[in-house]
């Protein structure tokens, strides 16, 4: 039998889909009787449904090289 530390262990696989059989029924007794587990899963759920709407945008205007440049400067001026 399943126990909460094993569901939050395989909750992820569980939501993929990707547990063998014995253990995907298991998991399925074990949320039957817990509510707290029923209830992780449900906020995992609603989680990755919330990530996957919002989808940030990243607007990255970094000039990578003049970065570089300056960290480089830095570390070469710092004794060692």
């Amino acid at each position: 039998m399943f126990q909460c530390k094993d569901v939050a262990e395989e909750a992820s696989n569980y939501l993929e889909g990707d547990l063998p059989i014995r253990k995907r029924l298991g998991l399925f007794l074990h949320l039957l009787v817990c509510s707290c587990c029923r209830n992780y899963l449900q906020q995992l759920r609603q989680t990755i449904s919330t990530v996957a709407t919002l989808r940030p945008t990243e607007e990255d205007a970094t000039d990578t090289k003049a970065l570089a440049e300056k960290l480089r400067t830095l570390s070469e001026s710092k004794p060692r």
